[in-house]
């Protein structure tokens, strides 16, 4: 129940982000331009560590934290076919509004699915190497240090196109930004909630 949970969670985050991204923002101080969901996958990347929480040994930990991943995999494909259908069948009347807004969402669901594959991935492997070696803010901080940089560039690179990589420092900055802010406080106030029993490896 609590990994069914936790995913869910997980998978509302991921598709909002990529919703979201299509629009592009200005960086409150540092005044970079990023799509709109960056903020949201530090806090995706953060609730990841949290799934390893679920399970009492490292490897089955891994486990439910990759199970997480796959889901936001599927549910992001999900998303993006559905919209390009929506795009094009034939209206009841013209909606351009929508078509305009949502119609390059396959492109950043794709390049949110490339990032998946790396970035993610090796967030989780990192995760579960110091699992028990380090404290949650270290272990949290420390994954995202590496997987954000990957995040950013395999999504922007694809999502955006090669010219795009200027919003590559400013996605950096804001996801470890909703790190710090957002997704460090979500994984201290659930660990509690998520933690296997007392006698399981943290």
């Amino acid at each position: 129940m609590r990994l069914a949970l936790l995913t869910g969670l997980y998978v509302a985050i991921v598709c909002t982000a990529q919703v979201t991204a299509n629009k592009i923002v200005e960086l409150p101080l540092i005044g970079r331009d990023v799509p709109a969901g960056t903020y949201l996958i530090g806090v995706a990347l953060a609730t990841i560590e949290l799934g390893h929480l679920t399970a009492p040994t490292r490897r089955e930990g891994w486990l439910n934290a990759q199970a997480m991943i796959a889901s936001g995999f599927v549910g992001s494909a999900l998303l993006a076919g559905y919209i390009q259908l929506v795009v094009h069948a034939e209206p009841a009347f013209p909606q351009p509004a929508f078509d305009e807004a949502l119609g390059s969402t396959w492109r950043i669901v794709a390049g949110s699915l490339a990032a998946f594959a790396i970035s993610e991935t090796v967030d989780n492997g990192l995760g579960t190497w110091l699992r028990g070696r380090a404290p949650d803010w270290a272990r949290v901080l420390g994954t995202n240090v590496v997987s954000v940089p990957l995040d950013s560039l395999v999504f922007i690179a694809i999502a955006f196109g090669l010219g795009s990589l200027g919003f590559v420092p400013g996605q950096i900055a804001a996801k470890m930004l909703s790190t710090v802010l957002i997704g460090l406080p979500l994984v201290y106030l659930l660990r509690g909630r998520l933690a296997a029993g007392p006698g399981a490896l943290r």
